[in-house]
């Protein structure tokens, strides 16, 4: 399991380690060599590198990588704007300067790679066009060589991942210890590049889960199980000109494995789903089946109308897991009342604006926060989906997943999820667990179905087709 901290957390680590007795130089010596290895590897050729090394301690790792890029036999030259300020960083300048590396003030000359150490997690502010370091940055992104970033992009704020002003664009970020919150939830990941987070040695620190394991998540299935052993599943879903939703529902929460899966829907789109999904029963919602089952799904495709609004508030109960998507969430919005730890809301942006009331802007400039808030409101687990997803259980607790694609910019990919969550409610999964595998599950289905069928064509039930070949990846 990995964990995404704070900058004040990874400080936090830090200052621990120290009190222990870690000296800051050799912490600093560590950082520095894993980022050198990952050096290495995007340059195995060789060749010369610009080392853009700020006044702080982000800059003495640079120094430290200048040195050890040096002395592997390989051309550095140390691009430093402004002198050390702290006492590791004045070290490693004195260490690079008996070596005799060239330590200059501007970029000159072509590079067959840079290194961004210029600022690290706990900037603030923005840099400015036309400023020493606004044409630094500038100068880096115009060398047209692979750019590596020290533990974060230079202007990118390590806490919100806004790039206010100018910033660095990486094709690799070597981050130290865990994730930074900022790199994670940054509205410009495409500044980040490739992330990579490398073990430094500090011992773990409290944070969000950031799982990366499906193996870890679900469960194997019995020798001995047959459809009643493997849930019942019940999706209230679909509408006319809405019946793909309720496919793409219903195709997701088999492909997740329930045993047995019952659509309700309206009379007129039965034969819509008889077809798309013969492995699904169907009931026509006019006949207000009571249908027993071990979850239940409410609002993919439904109609937004009283009607059926008074249809969901029949249907709640607090003692079977529930999951709360699309048309039911709406509804939900203009009538909010709590639904219990057994529920599951999962909201994309516009419909979390909607439950809590505020514009889109305020809720992805801080995705934890919205989904506890949306937590708190409905007393309930929420999965807030974005290009991560924040996870947030009825209790408060907090986990990300960042697995996922482009492919799945495309109307049914919320569906087939909640299907997906359903599924996994029904054959015993609860909180946070069912929440992460789901997420997780189908996030990785969107990357083999992009590396299939191309980020744009892609289409949603290709991702749901790919599921099994995500679980089979999990436990190969």
């Amino acid at each position: 399991m990995r964990y995404i901290l704070t900058p004040q957390q990874m400080r936090d680590a830090e200052q621990a380690a120290f009190q222990a007795g870690v000296s800051p130089l050799l912490l600093m010596e560590t950082a520095a060599r894993a980022a050198f290895e990952q050096l290495k590897a995007l340059l195995p050729g060789g060749g010369r590198v610009i080392f853009a090394c700020g006044p702080g301690n982000n800059g003495g790792d640079g120094l430290a990588m200048a040195r050890m890029w040096y002395a592997a036999g390989q051309e550095a030259v140390v691009v430093l704007p402004a002198a050390p300020t702290t006492a590791d960083a004045q070290t490693n300048l004195r260490y690079a300067q008996a070596l005799g590396i060239p330590i200059v003030d501007r970029i000159t000359g072509p590079a067959d790679a840079a290194v961004d150490a210029l600022f690290g997690t706990g900037f603030h502010g923005s840099i400015r066009a036309g400023s020493v370091m606004g044409e630094l940055v500038e100068a880096i992104n115009g060398l047209g060589c692979p750019v590596l970033s020290v533990d974060i992009p230079s202007g990118m704020d390590g806490l919100t991942g806004h790039a206010a002003g100018l910033c660095v664009r990486a094709d690799q970020t070597v981050t130290f210890h865990a994730a930074k919150q900022g790199l994670i939830f940054t509205d410009h990941p495409g500044l980040v590049g490739r992330l990579i987070v490398a073990d430094i040695g500090l011992a773990p620190a409290p944070g969000i889960p950031w799982p990366d394991s499906l193996s870890d998540l679900l469960p194997p299935r019995a020798a001995n199980a047959h459809k009643g052993t493997c849930g019942r599943a019940v999706l209230h879903a679909g509408s006319p000109g809405m019946a793909g939703a309720a496919v793409m529902a219903a195709l997701g929460c088999l492909r997740a494995g329930a045993g047995l899966v019952t659509v309700v829907c309206p009379r007129e789109i039965v034969p819509i789903l008889q077809t798309a999904v013969p492995n699904a029963m169907c009931r026509a919602a006019e006949e207000r089946p009571d249908l027993r089952c071990d979850a239940r799904l409410l609002g993919c495709g439904l109609a937004e109308t009283e009607e059926t609004w008074r249809e969901l508030v029949c249907l709640h109960d607090e003692s079977t897991p529930e999951v709360w998507d699309a048309g039911a969430l709406n509804l939900l919005a203009a009538h909010p009342q709590a639904l219990g730890p057994n529920a599951y809301i999962t909201p994309h942006l516009g419909e979390a604006a909607r439950l809590l009331g505020k514009e889109i802007p305020a809720i992805a400039a801080d995705l934890p926060a919205a989904a506890r808030a949306l937590s708190e409101k409905y007393r309930c687990s929420a999965v807030l989906k974005s290009h991560v997803t924040v996870i947030c259980s009825w209790d408060g607790a907090l986990a990300v997943n960042t697995a996922g694609s482009p492919a799945l910019a495309k109307g049914g990919s919320g569906d087939a999820l909640s299907g997906i969550l359903t599924a996994l409610l029904a054959q015993g999964l609860r909180g946070q667990s069912a929440m992460r595998a789901a997420c997780l599950w189908l996030g990785r289905a969107g990357e083999i179905a992009a590396e299939k069928y191309g980020v744009r064509s892609a289409l949603t039930a290709d991702v749901i087709a790919c599921l099994g070949d995500a679980e089979r990846e999990a436990y190969d």
